[in-house]
């Protein structure tokens, strides 16, 4: 299988970046800096191109933010390398995860070893959730499909297949890249879970996200409003994953 490793990171934020070229060497496969997107340097034309609102059902109750469609446009770069460079598949990551060197290699090669030829694999920082099947285990490890599709990019296992699958379904969206691949009867791509991944989340240490979504601590009309529209625009996809699973 050939295999390649992408760390993806936006060079303006410097420390970030600086962890980013630390983790080449922590990797268990060739590995190299994909260049994020910076969302605040496109134009309207060029956010015009790639993202429309309310494409599909559920409507996404937010406008996008440019770090959002930086992050999707980062991500779909990610997928079209696999297809230019000849892949059979691609570790991707952003640059907020910290590596077990020991354990993440272990992770690599079960992933590498059991994973569908059509798959796309989380590699996940947060617990799994409960509402799994596992598809597969060895010496600790598995990989589970989930009724629901856990949130984060953090990092990830992809396919050839799986990449251009989601090239596809993703030429326009209208939602941030975790929540469009949560809807895998629009991509067209189930995504599985590795537990335990060997990745931990990193982000406050580094200063946190370069997206442009910051946790505000006074409570406001605004912020109730968006928490109730978020929750009822997780339970419409909880309803939709439930429906799509039967």
């Amino acid at each position: 299988m050939l295999a390649r490793a992408f760390v993806i990171s936006l060079e303006r934020a410097t420390t970030r970046f600086e962890h980013a070229k630390s983790l080449l060497s922590q990797l268990p496969m060739d590995a190299e800096i994909l260049p994020a997107v910076d969302g605040s340097e496109m134009s309207d034309a060029e956010v015009a191109a790639c993202h429309h609102r309310h494409v599909h059902h559920p409507r996404y109750p937010f406008a996008l933010r440019r770090g959002e469609i930086g992050c999707f446009l980062s991500h779909r770069n990610a997928w079209q390398k696999i297809i230019d460079s000849g892949l059979d598949a691609a570790l991707i990551l952003e640059d907020d995860v910290l590596v077990d060197s020991d354990r993440f290699r272990g992770a690599i090669e079960f992933v590498r070893a059991h994973a569908p030829k059509d798959s796309y694999v989380q590699l996940p920082v947060r617990n799994v959730p409960r509402d799994v099947i596992a598809l597969s285990s060895r010496g600790g490890h598995r990989i589970l499909l989930p009724t629901i599709t856990p949130l984060r990019t953090s990092g990830q296992w992809v396919t050839r297949l799986a990449a251009k699958r989601l090239l596809r379904a993703t030429e326009t969206f209208d939602r941030p890249v975790d929540t469009t691949l949560q809807m895998h009867w629009i991509t067209g791509v189930r995504l599985l879970t590795l537990d335990p991944s060997g990745i931990r989340d990193l982000t406050a240490e580094l200063g946190g996200s370069t997206i442009g979504v910051g946790k505000k601590r006074s409570l406001s009309l605004e912020k109730v409003s968006r928490e109730f529209n978020r929750a009822m625009y997780r339970a419409k996809i909880a309803r939709l994953s439930n429906k799509a699973c039967a």
